[in-house]
């Protein structure tokens, strides 16, 4: 009797709108999407993208024709179905271009306005990332436990206790390596009711001396941190010892490397060797007209090794394209992330641009480590991309004659992972244009290294 509500739900297949959206591949362009949608009484379904309505249609296929621009970034598609008086019976999103390694959970039952007496049916749907697996959901009333699910599908019966105006549910989901993602939904929340969701801004910075030397001993108060010029408090402040490292070494294996191959696939081994630790993952990209993922992300060394062995020199060099594509492979992964770029020579094919890398790795916050092998005096234009990128990312670039100098160049960059800070603030900006972070230090000969800035 008392779960009647969340039975009858359960009865009638309720009302459900699935989207189905290309997954791990990078969208740009002209993309179409369908929408499949079940229950009695669905008269419009209505579609947005970015928060902006595009699209209304009120007959099948439900599907709608997305423009993503040339340029690639994350886009949220939304669609809702409503009935003959326009009341929103059920919704979904997704997130376009998330990349593989997204991680999330998502409640499409409780729905934010909808009204529930004595019962309701929870029900989640989780992504998750390439090479992991969930251990457990679990299914929350305020923060009373009521479930624990280990196997699809996620469902849920939930009591809504007598006098209590406002609940909320919530659902975490747990990785088996112990990384969580939540979700919580309002029940019959007023409508002047307001959810704020508040983001840390999250700083792994390198902070080096002027020979390029990690300093160790930084404290809070040497630390200033503005955002667009206005000072920001620091909330959260240390220097990261353990967090998990995830490097990827993007090799260039155009022709114009033929003589420098094997000197450069024996300083990535080595890079590995000393670098990777168990907590650790590690990918190799090669490219020359195109990318090829040659290993996952792993922290095995043999597959590794084996990614790395009998690479051929040949072809043109798609320099944008690859690195538009190994920031894409990071996506969706928190915490320490570098690419570590490595090649002899500007692009010749690729179809972005300098500026859509620049544009993209901002939005994707990876740290980007450029090496430059032997370039020629012609070759400034692209030593100043190489440069301004890792500025912009908050990486560095480095120019060696030789592959034979890769080792004290990976062993430096080695360094600088190993001796980061933390520094957390809660930003007060508004809007979702691009924001410019400046970290300052007040200690003479210091300088701080870090992203230039991110989009909220």
């Amino acid at each position: 009797r008392l779960l009647s509500e969340a039975n009858a739900d359960l009865a009638s297949g309720d009302h459900s709108i699935r989207l189905r959206a290309p997954k791990d591949v990078l969208l740009v362009g002209q993309l179409r999407v369908h929408a499949d949608v079940s229950g009695e009484g669905i008269r419009r379904v209505r579609f947005s993208l970015n928060d902006r309505p595009i699209f209304s249609k009120s007959r099948p296929p439900f599907s709608v024709e997305l423009d993503l621009g040339r340029a690639p970034r994350t886009h949220v598609l939304r669609a809702t179905a409503h009935d003959a008086e326009g009341r929103e019976l059920a919704a979904d999103e997704v997130l376009l271009n998330a990349g593989p390694h997204r991680f999330a959970v998502r409640l499409i039952e409780p729905q934010r306005g909808k009204t529930y007496h004595r019962s309701l049916r929870a029900n989640a749907v989780v992504e998750v990332p390439e090479a992991e697996v969930l251990d457990r959901l679990e299914f929350f009333l305020n923060d009373d436990k009521v479930a624990t699910l280990f196997q699809p599908p996620y469902v849920q019966p939930i009591l809504i206790p007598e006098g209590e105006e406002v609940s909320y549910v919530r659902v975490a989901a747990y990785l088996k390596d112990g990384l969580m993602a939540e979700d919580a939904v309002f029940v019959n929340a007023p409508d002047f009711t307001d959810e704020m969701a508040v983001d840390f801004v999250e700083l792994y910075t390198s902070v080096l001396d002027r020979r390029g030397r990690p300093v160790e001993d930084l404290q809070l108060e040497e630390v200033r941190v503005t955002e667009d010029g206005d000072r920001q408090e620091i909330r959260r402040f240390e220097k990261i010892v353990d967090t998990p490292i995830h490097a990827g070494i993007l090799l260039d294996t155009s022709n114009s490397m033929f003589t420098r191959l094997d000197d450069a696939v024996d300083g990535a081994l080595r890079f590995f060797e000393t670098v990777i630790r168990p907590q650790d993952r590690a990918s190799v990209i090669t490219f020359s007209e195109q990318p090829n993922l040659a290993v996952r992300f792993t922290n095995d060394l043999e597959v590794l090794a084996g990614g790395l062995a009998g690479l051929i020199a040949e072809g043109d060099t798609a320099l944008y394209d690859s690195l538009i594509y190994g920031l894409y492979y990071f996506s969706g992964i928190t915490g320490k992330r570098a690419v570590i770029l490595l090649s002899d020579g500007a692009d010749v094919t690729s179809r972005y641009t300098y500026d859509d890398v620049i544009a993209y790795a901002r939005r994707t916050g990876v740290a980007i480590y450029s090496i430059g092998i032997d370039l020629l005096a012609r070759d400034s234009e692209f030593r100043d991309q190489l440069q301004a990128l890792s500025e912009e990312t908050g990486g560095r670039s480095f120019f060696v004659d030789s592959a034979k100098q890769l080792p004290r160049i990976y062993e430096s960059i080695e360094d600088e992972l190993r001796s980061q800070y933390l520094i957390a603030y809660q930003s007060d900006g508004e809007g979702d244009d691009f924001r410019r972070v400046k970290v300052d230090i007040d200690r003479p000969g210091v300088d701080a290294n870090t992203i230039s800035g991110y989009f909220p």
